[in-house]
């Protein structure tokens, strides 16, 4: 024998002997822990191995020699069977050439590795241009919210100043001291000559405003939280394309 054979002779014989001492401590599935992969025999390592996926098959190949040896001792029947399981060709269709299933199945890989990321980018790009508009519409409803308590507290001012008018014209009519009199008159004079007219169209105009006000911060808080579910969706499409 060449000293090659011996020496896989030997470590399959290690192998073997690890085994058997770990059955006989009850090392074993079923007794609470599982056997390593490394103990099971070449033909059944090669019936395990032959279930792996591609990528799977790879990333164990780099792990060890042994495992790197019988990754590359798997045949066309092997690649044909991921071929056909991904339906990266049409039925009743056969690639000529040495390791043509392998090609077969590398190039139809790599071509779908593509259009999913390009799908991943295309998901991720909808998602933003979403956001944006969200973020658009929301400093457009803060800038109308603003103008509203612009124009709540313009004719709140109006309404204490017209209020104030009625009151004056009240007191002056009642009270003698002249200096008050005076004082009065002015405000008097400054007033809309229908008070209560006027009153009452600030009143409306204010519960128009306030429940317009009320209105666009609802808005708002809805395109807020729109916003926070957009953000989480493009969190979790960016961690899926991590895992």
């Amino acid at each position: 024998l060449s000293s090659a054979k011996r020496r896989r002779r030997q470590k399959t014989e290690e192998r073997r002997q690890k085994t058997e001492e770990r059955r006989e401590r009850g090392v074993v599935a079923g007794a609470g822990v599982m056997i390593e992969l490394s103990d099971f025999s070449d033909s059944l390592l090669c019936e395990v191995l032959g279930r792996f996926d591609a990528p799977e098959l790879c990333a164990l190949a780099c792990t060890c020699k042994r495992f790197h040896a019988f990754s590359s001792t798997l045949g066309e029947d092997y690649w044909r069977g991921l071929v056909e399981k991904r339906r990266y060709l049409s039925p009743h269709v056969t690639p000529k050439g040495k390791e043509a299933w392998k090609t077969v199945y590398k190039e139809s890989f790599v071509k779908a590795k593509l259009r999913r990321q390009r799908a991943h980018q295309r998901k991720v790009i909808v998602i933003q241009m979403e956001i944006q508009d969200v973020n658009r519409e929301i400093k457009t409803l803060k800038d109308e919210a603003n103008d509203l308590i612009n124009q709540e507290r313009a004719e709140t001012n109006l309404y204490e100043e017209i209020d104030r008018g009625r009151s004056a014209e009240v007191a002056l009519k009642t009270w003698s001291p002249v200096s008050v009199s005076v004082w009065h008159k002015k405000v008097v004079e400054q007033t809309p000559v229908d008070v209560e007219t006027r009153l009452e169209d600030l009143k409306a105009k204010l519960k128009v405003t306030k429940l317009l006000l009320r209105n666009v911060l609802q808005r708002i808080e809805t395109k807020k939280r729109k916003l926070s579910d957009l953000e989480d969706s493009l969190q979790s499409v960016n961690l899926k394309k991590k895992i």
